[in-house]
């Protein structure tokens, strides 16, 4: 995805962990204030209530200090969890539970 909304990163695209954890995607944002910080979401609530999405997520590689907690880094994780999910919701390419191993996970947005 390129960056708009002046988002603090330019791109992200879905990574593979080599073995380190096949049962979640993970995302490195590229460019930016957050340069090579790879995270993944964890759960996933949408709150009919409010019409709103939440969610927790875990940074698991930063180059330079934790991005975790900053307002600007929680904002972006939201932009791109909300893109993936238009994007899937067009598609419809629903998936629920663990990805699939072997599936192409270096997919650029």
């Amino acid at each position: 995805m390129s960056k708009s909304n002046n988002l603090p990163f330019e791109k992200w695209s879905f990574v593979d962990q080599h073995g380190r954890d096949d049962q979640h995607w993970y995302i490195r944002l590229e460019g930016g204030e957050f340069n090579n910080v790879i995270y993944r979401y964890m759960d996933v609530k949408l709150n009919d209530t409010t019409q709103s999405i939440g969610f927790d997520y875990e940074v698991v590689d930063y180059p330079l200090e934790t991005p975790h907690g900053k307002e600007s880094f929680n904002e972006a994780l939201g932009e791109i969890l909300k893109s993936i999910l238009d994007d899937t919701l067009k598609q419809q390419d629903y998936v629920l539970g663990p990805k699939s191993i072997g599936e192409e996970n270096d997919v650029s947005h």
